[in-house]
């Protein structure tokens, strides 16, 4: 409802006495003497929550889902690296780090959203007339708009960083620094070695990147061809129940 909005349609319905005294009790509580106060408020919250309510179902079966496969790979890697400590070490801060950022994104999705509902709630509890209410909200709509580009402009980087340092070791480098160092016989003969080992792990950084490129390449067409013959078998039995 926007500010100076004239109330020229009239609207009748029919209550209960129960309902009634749920919108009474309502009012009494936050200090309104109109029932028909109350039911504009009321319809203008239901509808933003009715607005919200599928992002917020979303990001918690996304959620869920998270959750269920951390957990799952958790399992795989004990069954897997039970005898190798170091390994499953390893292989459990991977799934961490693969997972910690997609849970915070879901998290972040999903605080906005609530964080919309409940200052909705919050104000239409106030004294403020619904008007101002409304002007109050949709600020508030924009700048959550605008955190939640944010958030996405972020992740974007995140993502884009992620992807440029893929299959990059900076342990294994500052582990080889430190065994060259260590084994030159003075620092003017170690500036050398240490280029030519900077040389070397980059080779090999850059090898890893293509090997994990073409893997990600194998993996999207084998998942391709997976989706296009489950299409395929879902489209025959169709056809055989409608014959």
């Amino acid at each position: 409802m926007a500010r100076g909005e004239l109330k020229t349609i009239k609207f009748q319905m029919m209550l209960s006495e129960s309902e009634a005294k749920t919108l009474d009790d309502w009012a009494q509580e936050h200090g309104f003497k109109s029932r028909a106060e109350v039911i504009r408020r009321l319809c203008q919250l239901a509808l933003l929550t009715d607005e919200r309510a599928v992002n917020i179902a979303r990001n918690l079966r996304v959620l869920d889902y998270l959750a269920l496969r951390f957990m799952k790979q958790v399992n795989v890697a004990y069954e897997n690296y039970r005898s190798r400590k170091g390994r499953l070490t390893a292989r459990l801060a991977e799934i961490a780090d693969a997972h910690h950022e997609e849970i915070f994104d879901q998290v972040g999705d999903l605080s906005v959203d609530l964080q919309l509902v409940l200052e909705t709630i919050q104000q239409m509890r106030s004294d403020k007339s619904l008007a101002e209410v409304a002007e109050l909200m949709s600020r508030s709509r924009q700048r959550l708009l605008e955190t939640s580009k944010a958030l996405e402009v972020a992740r974007q980087k995140r993502r884009e960083e992620r992807k440029r340092l893929q299959g990059v070791d900076f342990e294994d480098l500052q582990k080889r620094m430190e065994a060259v160092i260590r084994h030159s016989p003075d620092l003017e003969l170690a500036q050398q070695a240490a280029h030519e080992e900077v040389n070397r792990w980059l080779d090999a950084a850059k090898a890893r990147q293509e090997e994990i490129r073409k893997m990600q390449e194998e993996r999207e067409l084998f998942l391709a061809e997976k989706s296009q013959d489950q299409e395929a078998n879902d489209g025959g039995s169709v056809d055989q129940g409608e014959a």
